[in-house]
């Protein structure tokens, strides 16, 4: 994990994409503060609330975010590949230890990175809009068949923390995504494609799609959010474990 992170910190254009999504979800609070005159309450200022007209940040942060998984870390394998290095740590560790501490690295380093730039908003938010009161009717109305919205009316700083570790989560999951694509094809032309393309079909599916657990205040129950999650956590985790027997299986020395 040491060498996951001190290449990351020493990487210009991982430290760039770090910055990007630390001031992205900072920009939706800007459009926020704009649009809402007398003040929204700061539990709906949060940026995974989507109460930004037309919610840009939130498409350029959730749509693209294997991608900025893959800056950020996930492709180091390819580095690797290219420069050697992946058959002198693993003459030194072994496959096994190489492989894990990868697959680590690229789910703790986006998990931490969305982590923080999702903490810091919702801090801002509360400090740019302690004085909010404005939820345009969303805190008030009464819809007792979903639980999960009620829960979230009565509970709504405690729904963003639940939503923010989500998300996180859910970051970490698109760079074990990214990873695995790399390490099943070690060619950026194919891996950044092919990534972007799996996510989207995640992002696009109408019933199950990954954006319906990255969002709180929504129509959605419980019953469709954990369906929604249990669908995409297996979809990604099914394609790390194919990626890591079929390393553990091909690569050699």
């Amino acid at each position: 994990m040491k060498s996951n992170i001190l290449r990351f910190c020493k990487d210009k254009k991982s430290i760039s994409i770090f910055w990007f999504i630390i001031l992205l979800p900072c920009l939706d609070l800007i459009l926020v503060k704009a649009q809402w005159k007398l003040g929204l309450n700061p539990n709906l200022s949060f940026v995974l609330a989507g109460m930004s007209a037309g919610h840009i940040p939130q498409i350029l942060l959730f749509w693209f975010l294997p991608i900025y998984t893959l800056i950020l870390c996930s492709d180091s394998y390819i580095q690797d590949v290219k420069t050697g290095v992946n058959n002198l740590i693993i003459s030194r560790k072994g496959k096994r230890a190489y492989l894990l501490n990868n697959f680590y690295g690229s789910f703790l380093i986006p998990f931490l990175v969305m982590f923080i730039a999702l903490l810091i908003n919702l801090i801002l938010a509360w400090i740019v809009n302690s004085n909010g009161h404005e939820s345009s009717g969303l805190l008030e109305m009464s819809n007792p068949k979903n639980e999960l919205f009620s829960f979230s009316q009565q509970h709504p700083f405690l729904i963003n923390v639940i939503f923010l570790i989500n998300v996180s989560f859910f970051t970490g999951l698109a760079g074990l995504l990214g990873l695995s694509i790399s390490m099943i094809f070690p060619d950026r032309k194919y891996t950044y494609p092919l990534t972007f393309f799996i996510w989207f079909i995640l992002v696009a599916l109408p019933n199950h799609t990954i954006t319906m657990v990255m969002q709180p205040f929504t129509e959605y129950d419980y019953n469709y959010v954990i369906s929604s999650w249990l669908f995409n956590f297996i979809i990604i985790f099914i394609i790390t474990i194919v990626a890591y027997i079929y390393k553990e299986k091909t690569d050699e020395l």
